[in-house]
């Protein structure tokens, strides 16, 4: 019951985040969304098809700052699935003075082929940005919450963690964006730790190419699975 409920209410929160309003003149957007794809196939002696995907929505108010993000991977080989991965994440800041805010935070994995049928935290705490102007935007946050590791066995293990989060955004000219960020939850029995970093390069109007790389480290794993998951990918982008 209570993967259910912290489910609803996250989902509820992600809808409210992509929930964008287009002001009858344009000036300020307080809103953006994207969506990029990859895929790889091969056939001959060996048939394989891997793809990934990602949408990004946020929303912004006077106090507010609603990021929604939502990823999936998957693959197979000769027929059969051998990767196969979903991911949400939905942080909400509100601003405070002089640069800092306080977040709240819902994650949620389901990874088929990590030992865990999902894995699923709420958080919440302080946060800083350290650098923001000229094309560059540096913040870091520190919390504590919960989180509810669903192994494949049916058994499920309840800790609470401390979440530590780096983000940087550098606009890096009219055309290219880089984005890097680093995110750890410690918890007593588990320490989740991801590290992303992507290049964005316009190619025409609205679309853009996406060269990325992703790792993520799981300290303690059910046995027969793999501590560590990398991800390196080349995507189309189109943004909104």
């Amino acid at each position: 019951m209570k993967i259910l409920s912290i489910r609803k209410v996250a989902y509820i929160g992600v809808l409210v985040s992509a929930a964008g309003q287009v002001a009858a003149e344009e000036p300020a957007r307080d809103w953006d969304a994207s969506v990029s794809l990859g895929y790889v196939g091969t056939s001959g002696n060996t048939e394989t098809e891997t793809f990934n995907t990602e949408a990004l929505v946020t929303y912004r108010t006077v106090n507010w700052v609603h990021n929604a993000k939502f990823q999936a991977l998957g693959s197979n080989k000769d027929g059969e699935v051998d990767a196969e991965r979903y991911y949400l994440e939905d942080k909400s800041d509100y601003g405070l003075e002089d640069d800092a805010y306080l977040f709240g935070k819902f994650t949620y994995t389901d990874d088929r082929f990590s030992g865990f049928d999902s894995q699923t935290s709420v958080s919440g705490g302080y946060g800083r940005h350290f650098l923001k102007g000229d094309g560059l935007d540096l913040q870091g946050y520190v919390g504590a919450g919960y989180r509810q590791n669903d192994v494949r066995d049916g058994d499920s293990i309840d800790e609470t963690i401390v979440t530590l989060g780096q983000e940087l955004k550098w606009t890096i000219s009219e055309s290219s964006s880089l984005v890097q960020t680093l995110s750890s939850e410690i918890g007593e029995d588990t320490t989740v730790t991801k590290f992303a970093i992507g290049l964005e390069s316009n190619i025409i109007g609205n679309i853009a190419t996406k060269i990325a790389f992703e790792a993520r480290n799981i300290s303690d794993v059910p046995e027969g699975t793999e501590e560590t998951d990398t991800l390196t990918s080349v995507s189309l982008v189109y943004t909104f």
